[in-house]
Protein backbone atom coordinates (compact mmCIF):
# COMPACT_ATOMS: atom_id res chain seq x y z
CA UNK A 1 0.00 0.00 0.00
CA UNK A 2 1.25 3.65 -1.15
CA UNK A 3 1.73 5.33 2.37
CA UNK A 4 -0.59 8.18 0.89
CA UNK A 5 -2.84 5.88 1.33
CA UNK A 6 -2.38 4.61 4.75
CA UNK A 7 -3.57 8.59 6.01
CA UNK A 8 -6.83 8.49 4.05
CA UNK A 9 -7.58 5.09 5.54
CA UNK A 10 -6.96 6.72 8.98
CA UNK A 11 -9.12 9.15 8.05
CA UNK A 12 -12.42 7.56 6.44
CA UNK A 13 -12.02 4.68 9.17
CA UNK A 14 -10.96 6.51 12.45
CA UNK A 15 -11.69 9.93 11.70
CA UNK A 16 -7.69 10.42 12.45
CA UNK A 17 -5.85 12.60 9.82
CA UNK A 18 -2.93 15.58 9.07
CA UNK A 19 -2.93 18.62 11.38
CA UNK A 20 -1.34 21.81 10.94
CA UNK A 21 -0.07 23.17 14.36
CA UNK A 22 -0.07 26.91 13.59
CA UNK A 23 2.40 28.97 16.05
CA UNK A 24 4.58 26.17 17.10
CA UNK A 25 8.12 24.79 16.17
CA UNK A 26 7.76 21.57 17.31
CA UNK A 27 6.22 19.64 14.71
CA UNK A 28 7.62 15.67 13.43
CA UNK A 29 7.23 14.41 9.56
CA UNK A 30 3.16 14.34 10.16
CA UNK A 31 0.87 15.74 13.09
CA UNK A 32 -2.08 13.31 13.38
CA UNK A 33 -5.38 14.29 15.37
CA UNK A 34 -9.09 12.98 16.12
CA UNK A 35 -11.76 12.52 18.30
CA UNK A 36 -10.73 11.57 21.31
CA UNK A 37 -6.95 11.57 19.70
CA UNK A 38 -4.99 14.32 21.26
CA UNK A 39 -2.65 16.43 18.25
CA UNK A 40 0.38 14.19 18.27
CA UNK A 41 3.47 14.41 15.98
CA UNK A 42 5.01 11.74 14.90
CA UNK A 43 8.43 11.11 13.18
CA UNK A 44 7.56 8.52 10.69
CA UNK A 45 10.06 5.49 9.31
CA UNK A 46 8.78 3.20 6.53
CA UNK A 47 9.75 -0.75 6.98
CA UNK A 48 9.04 -4.01 4.94
CA UNK A 49 8.98 -6.26 7.88
CA UNK A 50 9.66 -5.48 11.57
CA UNK A 51 10.93 -7.98 13.79
CA UNK A 52 12.41 -7.29 17.65
CA UNK A 53 15.85 -6.47 16.62
CA UNK A 54 14.69 -3.62 14.35
CA UNK A 55 12.78 -2.05 16.73
CA UNK A 56 15.93 -1.62 18.91
CA UNK A 57 18.22 -0.43 16.15
CA UNK A 58 16.08 1.97 15.18
CA UNK A 59 15.21 3.43 18.54
CA UNK A 60 19.05 3.32 18.75
CA UNK A 61 19.73 5.13 15.59
CA UNK A 62 16.94 7.82 16.53
CA UNK A 63 18.32 8.09 20.29
CA UNK A 64 21.93 8.94 19.20
CA UNK A 65 23.76 10.43 16.23
CA UNK A 66 26.66 8.01 14.52
CA UNK A 67 29.07 9.11 17.10
CA UNK A 68 26.85 8.36 20.15
CA UNK A 69 25.74 11.92 20.80
CA UNK A 70 22.07 12.79 21.48
CA UNK A 71 19.88 13.76 19.43
CA UNK A 72 17.17 16.01 20.17
CA UNK A 73 13.67 15.25 18.26
CA UNK A 74 10.27 16.49 18.02
CA UNK A 75 7.80 14.22 17.29
CA UNK A 76 7.11 10.34 18.08
CA UNK A 77 8.44 6.99 16.58
CA UNK A 78 5.66 5.87 13.85
CA UNK A 79 6.57 3.22 12.19
CA UNK A 80 4.58 2.10 9.13
CA UNK A 81 5.32 -1.74 7.76
CA UNK A 82 4.27 -3.86 5.48
CA UNK A 83 4.28 -7.04 7.97
CA UNK A 84 5.24 -7.37 11.46
CA UNK A 85 5.84 -10.34 14.04
CA UNK A 86 3.92 -11.01 17.11
CA UNK A 87 7.49 -10.44 19.13
CA UNK A 88 7.41 -7.30 17.79
CA UNK A 89 4.30 -5.87 18.12
CA UNK A 90 4.84 -6.49 21.74
CA UNK A 91 8.08 -5.04 21.30
CA UNK A 92 6.69 -1.98 20.21
CA UNK A 93 3.95 -1.52 22.52
CA UNK A 94 6.12 -1.97 25.63
CA UNK A 95 9.10 0.41 23.97
CA UNK A 96 5.95 2.95 23.52
CA UNK A 97 6.35 2.81 19.48
CA UNK A 98 3.44 3.32 16.92
CA UNK A 99 3.31 0.88 14.86
CA UNK A 100 1.35 0.45 11.70
CA UNK A 101 0.74 -2.88 9.71
CA UNK A 102 -0.19 -1.58 5.39
CA UNK A 103 -0.04 -4.57 3.03
CA UNK A 104 0.21 -4.16 -0.59
CA UNK A 105 -3.45 -5.15 -0.25
CA UNK A 106 -5.64 -5.67 3.03
CA UNK A 107 -6.54 -3.50 5.62
CA UNK A 108 -4.22 -0.74 7.99
CA UNK A 109 -4.21 -2.00 11.30
CA UNK A 110 -1.78 -1.52 14.36
CA UNK A 111 -1.47 1.07 17.10
CA UNK A 112 -1.11 4.51 17.54
CA UNK A 113 -0.21 6.09 20.79
CA UNK A 114 -0.88 9.58 21.10
CA UNK A 115 0.60 12.37 22.66
CA UNK A 116 -1.07 11.57 26.36
CA UNK A 117 0.56 8.22 25.72
CA UNK A 118 -2.98 6.93 25.01
CA UNK A 119 -2.90 3.68 22.92
CA UNK A 120 -5.79 3.54 19.74
CA UNK A 121 -6.45 0.50 18.33
CA UNK A 122 -5.97 1.05 14.26
CA UNK A 123 -8.50 -1.21 12.12
CA UNK A 124 -8.80 0.59 8.85
CA UNK A 125 -10.38 -0.28 5.67
CA UNK A 126 -8.15 -1.11 2.87
CA UNK A 127 -7.71 2.21 1.15
CA UNK A 128 -4.94 0.86 -1.48
CA UNK A 129 -4.16 1.43 -5.13
CA UNK A 130 -2.32 0.09 -7.71
CA UNK A 131 1.30 0.44 -7.32
CA UNK A 132 2.41 3.35 -9.71
CA UNK A 133 5.52 2.08 -11.99
CA UNK A 134 8.95 2.55 -10.56
CA UNK A 135 8.39 2.78 -6.91
CA UNK A 136 10.85 0.13 -5.55
CA UNK A 137 13.45 1.65 -3.88
CA UNK A 138 17.22 0.65 -3.65
CA UNK A 139 18.29 -0.55 -0.80
CA UNK A 140 20.95 0.82 1.26
CA UNK A 141 22.01 4.23 1.77
CA UNK A 142 20.91 6.97 -0.60
CA UNK A 143 24.27 8.55 -1.78
CA UNK A 144 22.14 12.58 -1.43
CA UNK A 145 25.27 13.81 -1.78
CA UNK A 146 26.48 12.33 -5.10
CA UNK A 147 22.77 13.05 -6.35
CA UNK A 148 22.85 17.28 -5.37
CA UNK A 149 26.37 17.76 -6.67
CA UNK A 150 25.12 16.16 -10.55
CA UNK A 151 21.95 18.02 -9.97
CA UNK A 152 23.61 20.99 -9.21
CA UNK A 153 26.30 20.25 -12.44
CA UNK A 154 23.21 20.16 -14.69
CA UNK A 155 21.37 23.35 -12.98
CA UNK A 156 24.62 25.20 -14.04
CA UNK A 157 26.91 23.87 -17.11
CA UNK A 158 29.61 26.27 -16.52
CA UNK A 159 33.08 24.30 -15.41
CA UNK A 160 34.09 24.34 -11.74
CA UNK A 161 36.69 23.64 -9.25
CA UNK A 162 36.05 20.68 -7.09
CA UNK A 163 36.27 23.46 -4.21
CA UNK A 164 33.23 25.74 -5.71
CA UNK A 165 31.47 22.59 -5.93
CA UNK A 166 31.65 21.54 -2.58
CA UNK A 167 30.64 24.67 -1.27
CA UNK A 168 27.44 25.05 -3.39
CA UNK A 169 26.17 21.77 -2.78
CA UNK A 170 27.38 21.35 0.99
CA UNK A 171 29.62 18.38 1.13
CA UNK A 172 33.42 18.11 1.93
CA UNK A 173 35.84 18.44 -0.85
CA UNK A 174 36.74 14.80 0.40
CA UNK A 175 33.48 13.82 -0.39
CA UNK A 176 32.77 15.85 -3.84
CA UNK A 177 35.96 13.77 -4.48
CA UNK A 178 34.29 10.26 -3.81
CA UNK A 179 30.78 11.89 -6.10
CA UNK A 180 32.80 12.87 -8.96
CA UNK A 181 35.04 9.20 -9.44
CA UNK A 182 30.99 7.71 -9.09
CA UNK A 183 30.31 9.44 -11.82
CA UNK A 184 32.92 8.82 -13.96
CA UNK A 185 32.08 9.16 -17.68
CA UNK A 186 28.88 11.90 -16.88
CA UNK A 187 31.03 14.53 -15.50
CA UNK A 188 34.60 15.55 -16.68
CA UNK A 189 36.95 17.47 -15.88
CA UNK A 190 38.52 20.70 -18.67
CA UNK A 191 40.90 23.27 -18.28
CA UNK A 192 38.56 25.75 -15.96
CA UNK A 193 36.78 23.12 -13.83
CA UNK A 194 34.40 20.22 -13.48
CA UNK A 195 31.25 19.93 -16.05
CA UNK A 196 28.68 16.91 -16.89
CA UNK A 197 29.59 15.60 -20.27
CA UNK A 198 25.94 15.11 -21.64
CA UNK A 199 22.66 16.68 -19.44
CA UNK A 200 20.78 14.20 -21.37
CA UNK A 201 22.98 10.95 -20.35
CA UNK A 202 23.72 12.27 -16.56
CA UNK A 203 19.46 13.26 -16.20
CA UNK A 204 18.82 9.79 -17.31
CA UNK A 205 21.08 8.67 -15.10
CA UNK A 206 19.45 10.22 -12.05
CA UNK A 207 16.00 9.13 -13.18
CA UNK A 208 16.98 5.55 -12.83
CA UNK A 209 18.15 6.16 -9.59
CA UNK A 210 16.44 9.40 -7.77
CA UNK A 211 14.09 8.00 -5.63
CA UNK A 212 10.79 9.54 -4.87
CA UNK A 213 9.79 11.08 -1.53
CA UNK A 214 8.62 7.80 1.26
CA UNK A 215 5.92 10.04 3.57
CA UNK A 216 2.92 11.49 1.14
CA UNK A 217 -0.58 12.89 1.39
CA UNK A 218 -3.31 12.84 -1.61
CA UNK A 219 -6.14 15.73 -2.17
CA UNK A 220 -8.87 16.43 -4.33
CA UNK A 221 -9.75 19.60 -5.02
CA UNK A 222 -12.34 21.04 -7.44
CA UNK A 223 -10.16 23.96 -8.65
CA UNK A 224 -8.14 24.16 -11.50
CA UNK A 225 -4.40 22.89 -10.49
CA UNK A 226 -3.09 26.91 -10.56
CA UNK A 227 -4.88 28.48 -8.12
CA UNK A 228 -5.10 25.55 -5.81
CA UNK A 229 -2.02 25.69 -5.93
CA UNK A 230 -1.24 29.46 -4.81
CA UNK A 231 -4.60 29.02 -1.96
CA UNK A 232 -2.48 25.80 -0.95
CA UNK A 233 1.30 27.67 -0.88
CA UNK A 234 -0.86 30.32 1.23
CA UNK A 235 -2.25 28.39 3.57
CA UNK A 236 1.34 26.50 4.29
CA UNK A 237 2.78 29.76 4.22
CA UNK A 238 0.77 31.26 6.96
CA UNK A 239 1.40 28.10 8.61
CA UNK A 240 5.49 28.52 8.39
CA UNK A 241 5.48 25.20 6.29
CA UNK A 242 8.80 25.29 4.05
CA UNK A 243 7.50 24.22 0.72
CA UNK A 244 8.10 24.18 -3.03
CA UNK A 245 5.94 23.40 -5.88
CA UNK A 246 7.27 20.56 -8.24
CA UNK A 247 5.54 18.68 -11.21
CA UNK A 248 3.19 19.72 -13.49
CA UNK A 249 2.36 23.50 -12.18
CA UNK A 250 6.38 24.08 -11.26
CA UNK A 251 6.89 23.16 -14.87
CA UNK A 252 3.93 25.19 -16.38
CA UNK A 253 5.76 28.38 -14.40
CA UNK A 254 9.22 27.50 -16.16
CA UNK A 255 8.11 26.48 -19.36
CA UNK A 256 4.57 26.20 -20.12
CA UNK A 257 3.22 23.74 -22.44
CA UNK A 258 0.01 22.15 -21.43
CA UNK A 259 -2.19 22.93 -19.07
CA UNK A 260 -1.50 21.25 -15.79
CA UNK A 261 -4.27 18.22 -14.49
CA UNK A 262 -2.81 18.14 -10.77
CA UNK A 263 -0.42 19.73 -8.52
CA UNK A 264 2.77 18.57 -6.56
CA UNK A 265 3.96 20.47 -3.60
CA UNK A 266 6.73 19.39 -1.66
CA UNK A 267 6.78 20.28 2.48
CA UNK A 268 8.46 20.10 5.44
CA UNK A 269 5.95 17.71 6.93
CA UNK A 270 2.60 16.71 6.24
CA UNK A 271 -0.63 19.21 6.67
CA UNK A 272 -4.18 19.27 6.76
CA UNK A 273 -5.31 20.62 3.20
CA UNK A 274 -8.98 20.91 4.36
CA UNK A 275 -8.65 24.88 4.75
CA UNK A 276 -7.49 25.24 1.31
CA UNK A 277 -10.83 23.33 0.27
CA UNK A 278 -8.97 20.03 -0.25
CA UNK A 279 -10.85 16.41 0.70
CA UNK A 280 -8.45 13.14 1.50
CA UNK A 281 -8.44 11.01 -1.55
CA UNK A 282 -6.18 8.19 -2.72
CA UNK A 283 -3.92 8.62 -4.93
CA UNK A 284 -5.58 7.61 -8.04
CA UNK A 285 -8.34 9.52 -7.19
CA UNK A 286 -5.69 12.58 -6.07
CA UNK A 287 -5.31 16.24 -8.14
CA UNK A 288 -3.20 17.37 -5.56
CA UNK A 289 -0.14 15.47 -4.05
CA UNK A 290 1.65 16.82 -0.48
CA UNK A 291 5.28 15.03 -0.53
CA UNK A 292 7.89 15.07 2.66
CA UNK A 293 11.48 14.88 0.51
CA UNK A 294 14.13 12.97 1.56
CA UNK A 295 16.53 14.52 -0.63
CA UNK A 296 17.69 17.39 2.05
CA UNK A 297 18.27 20.37 -0.63
CA UNK A 298 14.77 19.47 -2.34
CA UNK A 299 13.71 22.46 -0.18
CA UNK A 300 16.41 24.89 -0.28
CA UNK A 301 17.49 24.83 -4.19
CA UNK A 302 14.52 26.91 -5.15
CA UNK A 303 13.43 29.89 -6.85
CA UNK A 304 10.29 32.52 -6.32
CA UNK A 305 8.39 32.74 -9.65
CA UNK A 306 4.89 34.26 -10.08
CA UNK A 307 4.36 34.27 -5.76
CA UNK A 308 5.53 30.61 -5.93
CA UNK A 309 8.15 28.60 -3.96
CA UNK A 310 9.11 26.87 -7.07
CA UNK A 311 11.83 23.26 -6.93
CA UNK A 312 14.79 23.35 -9.29
CA UNK A 313 14.24 23.03 -12.30
CA UNK A 314 15.35 19.40 -12.81
CA UNK A 315 14.33 18.59 -9.83
CA UNK A 316 10.98 19.57 -11.24
CA UNK A 317 12.12 17.34 -14.16
CA UNK A 318 12.85 14.09 -12.60
CA UNK A 319 9.31 14.27 -10.41
CA UNK A 320 7.74 14.42 -14.24
CA UNK A 321 9.47 11.54 -15.23
CA UNK A 322 8.49 9.91 -12.19
CA UNK A 323 4.92 10.75 -12.72
CA UNK A 324 4.90 8.83 -15.75
CA UNK A 325 4.05 13.06 -17.29
CA UNK A 326 7.04 11.80 -20.33
CA UNK A 327 5.01 14.55 -22.82
CA UNK A 328 5.90 17.61 -20.13
CA UNK A 329 9.09 16.30 -18.87
CA UNK A 330 10.22 16.25 -22.75
CA UNK A 331 9.49 19.91 -23.38
CA UNK A 332 11.29 20.69 -19.72
CA UNK A 333 14.23 19.02 -20.64
CA UNK A 334 14.41 20.17 -24.38
CA UNK A 335 14.18 23.79 -22.82
CA UNK A 336 16.95 23.38 -20.09
CA UNK A 337 19.59 21.68 -22.55
CA UNK A 338 18.55 24.84 -24.77
CA UNK A 339 19.08 27.17 -22.00
CA UNK A 340 22.42 25.52 -21.18
CA UNK A 341 23.51 25.65 -24.51
CA UNK A 342 22.99 29.60 -25.35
Amino acid sequence: MLIDDVWVALWRAHDIKAATLAGTSVHGDVVLAGPGFSATAYEVQTLSVLHPSRIRRHLSQQKNDHRGRPLSRDGADLLVVEAASPAALEVARVERVSVLIAPDRGPVRGTLIDADDVEHTIDAGDASAEARPGEARRRGRTPWGTYSLLLEMLRETEPRSQTTLAAEVGVTQARASQALNQLSGLVERRARGWTVTSQRDAAQWLVERYPRPRLSSTWLTLDDPVPATQSIARLLSDARVRYAVTGQVAADVIAPWARPTRTTIWTDRLVDLEDAGCTPVTSVEATVTIAVPDDPRALTSTSERHGLVVADSWRVWLTLMQDGDVDAANHLQSKLVAEASA
